[in-house]
């Protein structure tokens, strides 16, 4: 699996005020451009965290460069090369735990999040599994999917 890489914010294929544009990988396949859009709480929003971590890095950073770098085992620097996909996982799960979480977040955390608050946002199954990488009707992306209290989508509204 490939983890993503996001397009600097002063790439001209995107506005400098505008929503970011990303690459991003899958496992098996060739990396994509994706929209990430800008969020509507500044302190969650993508966007704006990928370009302070930009800044961070200075100015010589690639358009492409890996969103998630390693650090050097002795200095605690940033390196120019990205984590393994293990890697991110094992960091996702620490925070979970330190956080005291009630779930054991993996690396498949935030794709599933991704498909089930899409879901919960009421946007087709199509848009999930553009952002996502996944095929057009992937039955992996529909097993990703939290389950609803069983009151979103009820077959009896309107029936009763």
């Amino acid at each position: 699996m490939s983890w993503p890489t996001f397009a600097s914010a002063t790439s001209p294929r995107m506005p400098t005020a505008g929503p970011d544009r990303g690459r991003a990988g899958v496992q098996g396949r060739p990396p994509r451009t994706v929209e990430v859009p800008f969020g509507s709480r500044a302190h969650l929003c993508p966007v704006r965290a990928w370009r302070r971590w930009k800044a961070e890095l200075g100015e010589n950073v690639a358009p492409d460069s890996y969103a998630y770098r390693a650090l050097h085992n002795r200095w605690k620097t940033v390196l120019t090369r990205g984590l393994d996909p293990e890697s991110v996982g094992d960091i996702l799960t620490r925070i979970g735990a330190r956080a005291a979480l009630d779930i054991r977040p993996t690396g498949h955390s935030p794709r599933r999040g991704l498909v089930t608050e899409s879901s919960r946002a009421g946007n087709p199954d199509a848009v999930a599994e553009k952002q996502g990488g996944w095929t057009p009707g992937s039955k992996v992306m529909r097993r990703y999917r939290e389950e609803d209290d069983g009151f979103r989508e009820n077959a009896l509204h309107g029936v009763l």
